[in-house]
């Protein structure tokens, strides 16, 4: 972690911008008048690596000090990795989170990401105490994430177990095992992990909501926690989460697409990254094995960068062309086309409306769904879930409980899916795609990281 201090000529009465805590960053910070009143905070790359592509620098996280009360503090912060407008979040006691008022943002127009000084945002705010946490979006911390560990860790149908330690930080890496121990009949296991990018908080917010269902003494969570096994990995990166880092972990690898398994085993290599090893090892191979749960669902959770009005979608795989794929292929995107509306259904039509053809490239590079796939075909609906930092589909810039009750619909699409296999509710012959309230917008499925 790195502290900045910026003087200003007000002497003791200085401004200072600080980010001596977990998740803390920001990049150089210039003072821009002679009041102290007025800053340009450039965002820093992920380990302060230049080499990593411009669309990578997009978090910040920091402490502003000493700041005049009453009067207006003007930040410009600039080298932004993504050309939206965007609302960042604010905080007078570092816990209690609130969205800036559209009227105090603006966007500098002319952004061209390959022109990192182009990209800019200006916050203009007077602030109503002299110290003040300011963010990108709602930060999630490894602490965030021990709180919540501690309330679910008593119940008795949680387990949780560490897999490893992250490589630089040596944090243990943790798996949440959720399962009713004295039901019985036949069970499945749902996989999850989320935060390998790691300042997608969003994915951290879903997973209180969906953990929380199922553990609630209800019907629906009991339902659940009898039919299914969760198996889930709440923060992939560690490292980089402590980092302060966006999407890379301390050693700038995006852990993404390095799953790499060449070898004819479901182990990754040896070369792959020791976050990955551990979680494939440790995790997803075990479960892999478990013919008493064998795995139906493996989610991956992430976050995206995109227009204001981009609710959260999915990257569904395949296609359903008979020409172009086989069985297996028209059968997973048949079964993930089916989650996606369940999904959508259970949250208010407010997911994106899924492609008419999500195509095979996903098997040209190495993501978690490339190794169920290879292993498992379409036996597992192995699927990306990214949520958005917009409006997102609501009339409000999205919030920490809007994203808990995603999770709900995704708790409440998987229990869908275990009506369906009892034949107690129908799948739908021809996909629906009613529920979804927002105009189909192929944008977002043009490109992954």
């Amino acid at each position: 972690m790195v502290l900045f201090l910026a003087a200003c000529s007000t002497g003791e009465n200085q401004v200072r911008f600080a980010t001596d805590f977990e998740s803390g960053s920001i990049g150089a910070v210039k003072q821009l008048d002679d009041d102290g009143l007025s800053w340009q905070l450039a965002l820093r790359d992920d380990n302060d690596d230049a080499s990593l592509p411009n669309s990578f620098r997009t978090w910040w996280y920091l402490r502003a000090d000493q700041v005049p009360v009453g009067q207006s503090l003007r930040m410009e912060f600039t080298r932004l990795g993504f050309p939206y407008y965007f609302v960042p979040v604010y905080s007078y006691d570092g816990t209690r989170w609130q969205h800036f008022e559209e009227s105090e943002v603006s966007l500098v127009p002319g952004c061209v990401i390959a022109v990192p000084d182009s990209c800019r945002v200006v916050v203009t705010k007077r602030f109503d105490a002299p110290t003040v946490w300011i963010a990108r979006t709602f930060p999630y911390t490894t602490r965030d994430l021990s709180a919540f560990l501690t309330e679910i860790a008593q119940n008795p149908a949680v387990r949780i177990d560490t897999l490893g330690s992250s490589p630089v930080y040596r944090k243990p890496l943790q798996r949440i095992t959720i399962a009713d121990a004295s039901a019985s009949g036949p069970r499945q296991t749902v996989w999850i992990h989320a935060r390998t990018h790691a300042a997608e908080t969003g994915p951290s917010f879903v997973l209180e909501g969906l953990i929380r269902t199922v553990l609630a003494d209800e019907a629906l969570g009991r339902a659940l926690r009898a039919r299914y096994v969760f198996r889930i990995v709440p923060m992939h990166n560690l490292d980089g989460v402590i980092a302060g880092n966006y999407r890379t972990n301390a050693t700038s690898i995006n852990l993404e697409n390095q799953w790499l398994n060449t070898l004819g085993t479901p182990l990754l290599d040896g070369n792959a990254p020791l976050e990955n090893r551990l979680i494939n090892e440790y995790g997803m191979v075990p479960a892999l094995l478990d013919a008493d749960a064998p795995v139906v669902l493996a989610l991956n959770l992430h976050s995206s960068n995109s227009e204001p009005d981009t609710a959260a979608f999915f990257f569904p795989h395949f296609g359903s062309d008979p020409a172009r794929y086989t069985p297996a292929q028209r059968a997973l995107w048949s079964s993930q086309i089916d989650f996606i509306s369940n999904v959508a259904r259970h949250y208010d039509g407010r997911i994106e409306q899924p492609p008419a053809d999500g195509g095979a490239g996903f098997l040209n590079s190495w993501f978690p769904e490339t190794w169920w796939w290879n292993r498992r075909q379409e036996s597992v609906n192995a699927i990306t879930l990214e949520t958005t930092y917009g409006r997102a589909g609501f009339d409000h810039w999205i919030r920490p409980q809007d994203l808990r009750n995603l999770g709900v619909a995704v708790a409440r699409a998987i229990h869908d899916q275990s009506l369906q296999a009892s034949g107690i509710a129908r799948k739908a012959l021809v996909p629906d795609m009613s529920m979804f309230r927002l105009p189909f917008k192929p944008e977002v499925y043009l490109e992954r990281e």
